[in-house]
């Protein structure tokens, strides 16, 4: 059966205080939720690719109650809960300017089994965007403190760093600590993590540039031997049926004639 992986984005977009110092390059500050929602929301997609099945406990932009968020992981047995969110020290960028990235497990946790998600996600987290760690921590927070399952809280930078608030908006990286999350939480669970395709330019949504055939499909697409499906997909893998054949070797004899 697909383990259940509660997803906590922390804190609403409209939470106080949760946000950068105004960022003049910018014109505005960047709010935490705007980093901690857009992750949730592409681990959700790497996840479920994966096989998991996901659960959002704070599904809307408003700042849910953390009882209603680990009652809701509770109620639904959820098998982890992850919750996403970016650390702050005095809320300016001038003075010490902390930098790196956390991940914080409940009391006496460190050496059991949410400590071993936690080295789990760290060891993918640690190999992306240079960042200082700053190690697996022990914390009485709510949400690790009131769920009924395995579950770790990860701070990915600081706000009030120039370096790391503006990373917050930056869409790879995003996509790069939810690729982070879901590896670890993938070998935690004992899961193949499952890469997304990479759209080349191949001319179809399914054929990557570095699948064996791909040079083959685009050369017989621009020729207009071989075409795809509807939905902009060729299905490399799929079986051609003979009257599809026939349709290839007419248009080959049309073009060298």
């Amino acid at each position: 059966m697909p383990k259940l992986i509660a997803l906590d984005d922390g804190h609403g977009i409209n939470t106080a205080g949760k946000r950068t110092p105004f960022i003049p390059e910018i014109g505005r500050s960047i709010r935490e939720n705007e980093f901690n929602r857009a992750v949730v929301n592409l681990l959700k997609v790497e996840l479920e690719r994966c096989g998991f099945k996901t659960l959002l406990v704070s599904p809307t932009d408003e700042d849910t109650p953390l009882k209603q968020r680990t009652d809701t992981a509770n109620s639904n047995k959820a098998d982890a809960y992850i919750s996403i969110h970016y650390n702050a020290f005095d809320g300016t960028f001038s003075g010490e300017n902390p930098s790196g990235m956390e991940i914080f497990v409940y009391n006496g946790q460190l050496n059991k089994e949410s400590g071993k998600l936690a080295n789990a996600v760290a060891k993918y987290l640690r190999q992306g965007t240079p960042q200082r760690f700053r190690g697996i921590k022990e914390a009485n927070f709510h949400v690790l403190r009131e769920t009924n399952m395995i579950a770790i809280l990860t701070e990915n930078g600081f706000m009030d760093n120039k370096n790391e608030a503006l990373l917050m908006i930056d869409r790879d990286f995003q996509n790069e600590v939810a690729v982070e999350h879901a590896k670890g939480i993938c070998e935690y669970f004992n899961v193949a993590y499952v890469p997304a395709v990479v759209p080349g330019d191949t001319g179809f949504k399914d054929v990557p540039n570095d699948l064996y055939s791909a040079a083959a499909i685009k050369r017989a697409k621009a020729l207009g031997l071989l075409e795809g499906y509807p939905n902009g997909n060729f299905g490399p893998n799929d079986f051609l049926k003979r009257g599809d054949f026939a349709i290839a070797l007419v248009k080959l004899y049309d073009l060298l004639k």
